[in-house]
């Protein structure tokens, strides 16, 4: 009855498993090559992980909107299970575009993390990097 209780409570997110992207640093220029781990963790089940993915997406506010453009999608991990409790690590390394806007008022950066499971909600981590200009050489 329990492990039925726990089931039924993942599939809502509450137990689930769950996913964190720990950045080397955030802070870069352009063209850069970012890495860092993806951090796994099981939840309270087992569950099934359709896949594992990494959206790089710039935000920008115009006219006082929010605009989300997704620069990149990074796919990390196809399908796979999770046990109850386990941690996985995945190596993470994406390099960033050589003509990218820096980061400045009304233009930001992120990384969002998806970690999609089947029959339950999807689980996300948000990771901010902020782009600077390269110093001009003469």
């Amino acid at each position: 009855m329990e492990v039925l209780l726990r089931k039924m409570m993942s599939r809502l997110g509450v137990g689930s498993a769950y996913v964190d992207l720990r950045l080397n640093k955030h802070m870069l220029n352009p063209g850069d090559v970012i890495e860092g781990q993806l951090y796994i963790r099981g939840g309270t089940v087992e569950q099934k992980i359709k896949k594992l993915d990494v959206d790089f997406v710039c935000k920008t506010m115009r006219a006082g909107k929010e605009e989300d453009t997704v620069i990149a999608t990074i796919p990390i991990a196809g399908e796979f299970v999770i046990e109850e409790e386990e941690t996985k690590m995945l190596p993470f390394r994406y390099r960033l575009p050589d003509e990218i806007v820096p980061s400045q008022q009304g233009v930001s950066y992120r990384f969002i993390t998806r970690l999609h499971i089947e029959d339950a909600v999807d689980t996300l981590d948000f990771d901010y990097i902020q782009i600077v200009p390269k110093e001009k050489k003469f």
